[in-house]
């Protein structure tokens, strides 16, 4: 979270937004403040940030996707094979919950890498001139 490239990867969209930008800051000044306030105010920056992230999950592939398979699964145009996958999903999802609900607490959980950007194929070398 504190790395800075991961903020700059993340933050790089509003290069072009000035005022979206300012009123991103306020909103990170307004989570400082309430984390300064202590226990009560560290309840209400989570309920901020977790206002942000259900804002931020209908601008995500996980909505669209997931608005898409309902479609297909009521429209009845979903294929077997669609289906068979989405059952397998559900069937992992539902075990991985388990597993958290009897986790142990001291056991640390990974994030998972999700690229910011995409990758890029490796330039290829270029001759380089000598100036005389």
């Amino acid at each position: 979270m504190l790395d800075p490239r991961d903020w700059k990867a993340i933050l790089e969209v509003y290069a072009r937004e000035p005022t979206l930008a300012l009123a991103l800051a306020y909103q990170f000044i307004a989570l400082k403040q309430s984390l300064q306030q202590g226990p009560k105010g560290i309840a209400e920056a989570i309920a901020g940030i977790n206002q942000a992230i259900e804002q931020l999950y209908l601008h995500t592939d996980f909505n669209k996707m997931g608005r898409r398979l309902f479609y297909l699964t009521i429209e009845q145009t979903i294929t077997s094979k669609q289906d068979d996958l989405l059952i397998a999903l559900k069937k992992t999802l539902r075990q991985s919950k388990r597993r958290q609900l009897v986790a142990p607490d001291n056991m640390t959980k990974h994030k998972p890498h999700i690229a910011l950007v995409k990758a890029t194929a490796k330039a290829k070398p270029t001759k380089t001139r000598t100036v005389s």
